[in-house]
């Protein structure tokens, strides 16, 4: 489905029926499932990450929980932008030793990435985590803000660190594949659809289709990441289906059968290309 998720990134991507003659078909037999996500609350953008001195990560690297090497320089950061900007924060309302409620989440990000930064080491957030580096050996990531946005300090909020060191990467590494696939399908009475990862379209259906950028583990990429951005093109197949924009989201497409046939629908998102191989049947 829609996709999201994330690394540091140096620049940000996201992707999608009426037949023309006779009465549309209004039994639906496998209602199509919407595929926008919720409107999400504010969030910062990926700071930090241009001005790394030590240059680039690799989206290619291994992440695990092992031992902090940041976390007295972490809590520092937030400790003096607390005493740089506390009109960020309700410092009435604590969770916890410097727990404070954060009202401005961005201003909160890009205080503590500057503060760490002085110190000397590189720091990005990378819209889940907060990276920091000393080296390119490797690289912390900690969850510096809970979902009742207070300011997460102490061990608790690491989470893991990465060999070699995940952050800065540009959006293309961070994409593996594109996955482009049926979500749904809207029949006329009698006709069963098919599961949707066969990739068979029935005559008497019209089917939709999603495309979804994917990390190299199979984890949707956040759309902050990969933007709003995508090329469908049929390669193959012109005359077996029909296609038209659904639901006013980019990421998002209906094919209508028109004869039985195969059908090649392809989506390119940040210069990578996913397809859906399809086949029209009786």
């Amino acid at each position: 489905m829609i996709c999201r998720r994330a690394l540091v990134v140096l620049g940000l991507v996201l992707a999608a029926g009426c037949g023309g003659g006779g009465s549309s078909p209004t039994p639906v037999t496998t209602p199509p499932t919407t595929t926008l996500a919720p409107a999400p609350s504010p969030t910062p953008s990926p700071v930090g990450s241009s001005s790394c001195p030590l240059g680039k990560g690799t989206a290619d690297t291994s992440c695990y929980k092992a031992s902090p090497t940041f976390l007295s320089q972490l809590d520092e950061a937030i400790e003096l932008l607390v005493q740089q900007k506390p009109e960020i924060f309700n410092l009435q309302d604590q969770r916890g030793t410097g727990g404070y409620y954060v009202k401005d989440s961005e201003a909160y990000y890009e205080g503590v990435v500057k503060n760490l930064q002085a110190t000397g080491v590189c720091a990005g957030f990378d819209f889940k985590y907060l990276n920091v580096k000393n080296t390119n050996e490797f690289s912390d990531q900690y969850d510096i803000l809970t979902s009742s946005s207070h300011a997460w300090r102490g061990a608790a909020s690491y989470q893991g660190s990465c060999y070699p060191a995940n952050f800065p990467v540009d959006a293309q590494e961070v994409i593996a594949y594109i996955r482009v696939a049926f979500y749904g399908f809207k029949c006329a009475a009698g006709v069963i659809p098919p599961p949707r990862a066969d990739g068979k379209l029935p005559m008497g259906c019209e089917g939709y289709v999603t495309a979804t950028p994917k990390d190299k583990d199979g984890v949707d990429v956040d759309s902050r990441i990969h933007g709003d951005e995508v090329v469908w093109k049929l390669e193959v197949g012109r005359g077996i289906v029909d296609t038209h924009h659904h639901d006013g989201q980019p990421f998002n497409w209906t094919l209508v059968p028109l004869r039985l046939g195969t059908f090649q629908w392809c989506a390119t998102i940040q210069g990578i290309q996913g397809c859906l191989n399809g086949e029209v049947i009786p």
